[in-house]
This record gives C-alpha cells, sequence and structure tokens, in this order.
C-alpha cells in the first residue's frame, strides 16, 4: 500500500475517530442538557401550582376556622337543627341570623358557595340562589345531601377534607361545577352538621394553567387516589412508590405509554401533584439532538476529507519521485554501467524543502555509488579467494599423517622405556580420532565420559599431582544419546578459567543422574569461581539463547561455555536448560530430557 494511501486512511480514521467522539459528547451533552431543562421546566411548573393551590386551600382554610369560631353564627346553626316546633319559627329565625352572619364575613364573598347542611336535609347556602327543588328540610334534600360521597369521611377525620371538582347540587345551574373542602362542625361538643366551602371550577383551572404546552399532564389527586384534577382528563394510576420532588421515567400500572413524571406532594389536604409527558416524546426529541449532531460531523467530515487527501498527496510527493527513481536503477546491471549513467542516476529528485526525505535520497545516492565500489571490490575478492582455496587444497595435510607421527613417537618412546609418553599419545590419538569423526553430530553418554576421561588424563600429565578429578555417571546411563563433544568444553572451560592460572591443588568432578524423567549434569571445581559481574553476564547471554534471541556466540569469556549452551539449546529444541553458580567454586549443572533408543531402567 502507498504511502500516501496509508496517510490518507490513517487521518481520515483519526479524524473520523474524534469526530464520532467529539459528535457523541456534544450529542450527549446536548441531550443531558434537554433532559436538564425539561426536569427545571416541570420543577418550576409544580413550584408554581404547588404555591397556588396550597394558597388557595389555606384560604378556605381561613375561612373554615373563622366561620367555625364565629360563636353568633355556631349558635344560629345549632339553633336552625334543634327547633322541633311546628311552626319553626325558631328555626326560620335563627336562619335569617345565621345568613346575615355568613353575609357580613368578608372572606365569603371569594367563593361561589358556602353551605352548611346536615344529613336530615336542613341546610343554608350562600349565596341563596340555590336550586328551587331543593327544599329546607324536605325528604328529598335529606336524600340529596345525604348521598354526598365524601360525609363519611369528613366523619372520621378531625380535619378538613377536600373535595374533587364536583356538580353544585344547591346551584339553580344543572352544569355549575365546584371544588372546595368540607368539614364536620360541633357546637359545644355536639356534632351538629357539616360546613362546605366552594370555589368555581374554572379557578382550578386558571392555577393549572403553567402548562406550557399540549403534551405535558398535570394531574392533582388525592391520597385515596381520588382525582382532583387532570389536564387530559384521563385518570392514571400511579404507583404509591413514585419518587418525591424527582425526575423519573415510569409507567402508570393502568396505562402502556412511559411517561417522564415529577411528582410533589402537597402538605396541606395531602394531595399529590404530578406534571407529566410521555417519554416518547422526549426520546424522539433527543434522537433528533443526536441526529443533527451527526449530520455536522458528518458536514464537517467531507471537507475534512478532502483536505487530508491533498495534504497527504503533497507530503508524499518527494518519496514517490524517489520511489520513481529508485525503480529505474538497473541493479542486474549496476557493474557494468557507465559511470557518467550512474552519475546521471544519482542526481537528486526530491524537494530540498522535503528535509528528511532529501537527506535519504542523498544517503541512497551514496549507497549506490558505495555499493557499485563495494561490488567491484567483492568480484575481487572472489577471485583471490579461488585461488586461496586452489592453494589450501595443494597444501592439505592428511589426518592420517598425525596418525603415523604419534605412532612413530610412541615407538621411539618405547625403545627408550619412557611409556609416559606412549600413553600420552595413545590418549591423544583417541582424543583425535573422536573430535574428527564426521558420520555423527551425537554420542552415546559413555563415549563423552571416555572422552573426557582421556581429556582430563592429558591434563593430568600437565599438571601432575596439581590435578584431581572424579567421574560419577552410573554405567546404566551410557546408553543415553547426547550432542558430541557436550561434556569437554565444559571441563576444559573449568580447567582454564576456574583458576586464573595459579598453581594450587585443582579437584574437578563429574556426575550425573536421571531425576524426573530428565538427564542432569554436574560439573563442579575449586576454583574461584564466577565473579559477579560475569555471573551475571554468563546468565543474561544463557538467558537470551533460551528465549531465542541469540543466534550464535562468538564475542565474550567462556565461549565454550556458551556455545555449548546454545548447541544443546538447538539439538534439544529448546527443552535444555543450563544453570550456573558458585559453591565453594565454580558449579555448572545441564538439565536435559533423555533421548536414548533404550532409556534406564527399560527392557
Amino acid at each position: 500500500m502507498r504511502l500516501s494511501t496509508k496517510l490518507i486512511l490513517i487521518l481520515s480514521a483519526m479524524m473520523l475517530s474524534a469526530l464520532l467522539v467529539l459528535s457523541n459528547y456534544a450529542a450527549n451533552t446536548s441531550v443531558m442538557g434537554a433532559n436538564a431543562f425539561t426536569e427545571a421546566r416541570f420543577h418550576n411548573m409544580a413550584v408554581s401550582i404547588y404555591r397556588d393551590i396550597q394558597q388557595d386551600y389555606s384560604m378556605m382554610q381561613l375561612t373554615l376556622e373563622e366561620l367555625t369560631s364565629n360563636s353568633t353564627l355556631m349558635a344560629a346553626l345549632n339553633q336552625m337543627i334543634r327547633d322541633d316546633s311546628d311552626d319553626q319559627k325558631m328555626a326560620k329565625a335563627a336562619e335569617k341570623a345565621a345568613l346575615q352572619q355568613l353575609i357580613q364575613s368578608p372572606l365569603v364573598d371569594g367563593y361561589q358557595r358556602v353551605t352548611f347542611y346536615t344529613r336530615d336535609g336542613v341546610f343554608l347556602t350562600v349565596p341563596p340562589d340555590k336550586d328551587i327543588s331543593l327544599t329546607y328540610g324536605s325528604p328529598q334534600a335529606a336524600q340529596t345531601i345525604s348521598a354526598f360521597p365524601w360525609l363519611d369521611k369528613a366523619d372520621a377525620s378531625d380535619s378538613f377534607c377536600v373535595l374533587a371538582p364536583h356538580r353544585d347540587f344547591f346551584s339553580r345551574r344543572q352544569d355549575a361545577m365546584v371544588y372546595g373542602i368540607v368539614q364536620k362542625v360541633s357546637y359545644h361538643g355536639k356534632e351538629i352538621g357539616y360546613l362546605e366551602i366552594a370555589k368555581g371550577a374554572d379557578q382550578l383551572n386558571r392555577i393549572m394553567d403553567f402548562v406550557d404546552n399540549d403534551v405535558v399532564l398535570v394531574q392533582v389527586y388525592q391520597e385515596s387516589g381520588a382525582l382532583l384534577f387532570s389536564s387530559t382528563g384521563e385518570s392514571l394510576d400511579w404507583p404509591d412508590t413514585l419518587a418525591q420532588n424527582e425526575y423519573t421515567r415510569i409507567t402508570p400500572e393502568n396505562c402502556e405509554t412511559e411517561y417522564l413524571v415529577y411528582h410533589t406532594l402537597m402538605e396541606r389536604g395531602g394531595l399529590h401533584l404530578v406534571i407529566a409527558q410521555d417519554a416518547h416524546l422526549q426520546d424522539m426529541q433527543n434522537y433528533g439532538l443526536r441526529r443533527n449532531m451527526f449530520l455536522r460531523a458528518l458536514y464537517i467530515m467531507i471537507p475534512t476529507g478532502l483536505l487530508i487527501s491533498l495534504v497527504s498527496l503533497g507530503l508524499t510527493r518527494s518519496t514517490r519521485k524517489l520511489t520513481r527513481k529508485v525503480r529505474q536503477i538497473p541493479i542486474s546491471s549496476m557493474l557494468k554501467t557507465s559511470p557518467g549513467a550512474l552519475s546521471e542516476l544519482a542526481e537528486t529528485v526530491t524537494s530540498p524543502t522535503d528535509k528528511e526525505t532529501h537527506e535519504l535520497e542523498q544517503v541512497f545516492n551514496a549507497m549506490m555509488l558505495h555499493l557499485r565500489e563495494a561490488a567491484s571490490a567483492e568480484m575481487a575478492l572472489r577471485e583471490g579467494a579461488l585461488q586461496a582455496r586452489l592453494s589450501a587444497l595443494q597444501t592439505q595435510i592428511n589426518p592420517h599423517f598425525i596418525y603415523n607421527t604419534l605412532n612413530i613417537i610412541s615407538a621411539k618412546s618405547m625403545e627408550s622405556g619412557n611409556f609416559d609418553v606412549i600413553e600420552i599419545c595413545n590418549q591423544f590419538a583417541q582424543m583425535l580420532r573422536y573430535s574428527t569423526d564426521t558420520r555423527s553430530q551425537t554420542a552415546t553418554m559413555a563415549e563423552e565420559i571416555e572422552f573426557v576421561r582421556s581429556y582430563l588424563m592429558l591434563a593430568k600429565a600437565r599438571y601432575e599431582d596439581n590435578l584431581e578429578f572424579s567421574i560419577d555417571v552410573p554405567e546404566n546411563l551410557g546408553d543415553i544419546t547426547v550432542p558430541r563433544l557436550t561434556l569437554q568444553p565444559l571441563v576444559e572451560n573449568a580447567l582454564n578459567h576456574g583458576f586464573d592460572g595459579k598453581n594450587v591443588l585443582r579437584r574437578l568432578s563429574v556426575s550425573g543422574h536421571i531425576e524426573d524423567g530428565l538427564l542432569v549434569l554436574i560439573i563442579r571445581d575449586n576454583g574461584t569461581g564466577f565473579s559477579g559481574e560475569m555471573l551475571q553476564s554468563l546468565r543474561s547471554r544463557i538467558r537470551a539463547i533460551e528465549e531465542g534471541t541469540v543466534s550464535i556466540e562468538s564475542t565474550g569469556g567462556h565461549i565454550g561455555l556458551i556455545n555449548t549452551c546454545l548447541r544443546l539449546h538447538y539439538y534439544s529444541k529448546g527443552a535444555m536448560r543450563i544453570a550456573i553458580g558458585n559453591d565453594n567454586g565454580a558449579v555448572i549443572t545441564l538439565t536435559m530430557p533423555c533421548s536414548a533408543e533404550k532409556q534406564p531402567g527399560s527392557e
């Protein structure tokens, strides 16, 4: 893929990701703002409605308290219901006095109707324009009043009861609707009837006029569930667990529509105020906000994408020129290219303003010229190497010449009676024969042990009494297969590096055993051991080999140890482990899986 295409894709992906993240953030912020605005709007409407309703019922309660505290009025009402004479003169006089007290009260003028009544049909109402079909104290009046559904509730309460909008039974107009409060009244501890304060239902509608659109539902209901007011006329059954003064999403029990609800409990009368809106409408509004945000992101994306394409093509112009130049270079026939043609190809094509690409071209030009020189030198070296190989073949010494020479030395030593030299020649011949055998890269443990023993015998001839060694490898491990020359480099490493050239008694041990199906070989000496710095370096290099990050070891100390570790790593396919440490000298531990046609203990 071209660099310009990569740049366009990468920058476009970055732009797209940034726009999506920012658009999503902006959309979420807008949605949260819209929800917060709706919640604040519902809260403000609730506060206004709550204030007016509370004020309205406070005035009704104040009027009720003022009337019940009027002893003249209470005495007159008591006299009205107590007169059982035939002519009812005292009752009429008392009715007139009570009516006069009601008319004179300045608070009564603010209401559509103030009424006193009993279950027996006795009633007194202001204004007096009552329904002509209701007669004072008549059975019809008693039947009408006794049917009022709120009387039982008023009897059970010591305070006033809120009345939902209902027909004004005492009005001449059949369509007159009122709401208010009612309370049972007593005179000297005896219940005498009920006093009702009522306002026109249109007043309640004016209080609810704070609703700012038709999709918002305002509902006021009592603790019993009786509906006091509903802006839509429908009654929704809200759960008892509805949170107060919170903006929640809930579905009424008798409705499938989900609503966003703000609920407030009014102190006076135990009224519940609910302001709600169909949640689907809010969701549609939020969807519109999100769509508008992403459409704006799309409008930004199109010109930005074009700008990214132009910028990417401009940034990669020099790279494209350099690519075309490289393609024109005759690599297969560079040695045959004339110096003039090569100099022409080495001319710069990139702009100096593109500093990195321009420097890259200059480096490439220098490398191209140097490559031609190096290729010419390589051809000369190849010719020289061929000549050197021919010369080496001509001077190659046959290994049999070395064996014949050793035999001559042994024969001369036997004539002079120097049997030590004979033994040394035999040991050296065995080692030479073992190490130059190229028929197999593996050997048995017995062969490796015998080779190490020959090496140590030669070393013994050199160090004499200053070298003691022991080999403790059970005979049943002799058939185990290991790479050729596994132990000898480690033993040689111990002799060469373990004593720093000091003329001291050298003790060296080689031991082996099988543990959990693994071959464990331990080479131990009594030398100075590894220094802290060398131990850390060797462990780091061994770790690199085990991790597969080192393929060949040619530098640094203890080359035999490291190269042996490398050969065993490849031979065991990474299953070998080597550990080095100090314990009164150097200790090297090899652990590797057993590989033999006949394992110890098998038949």
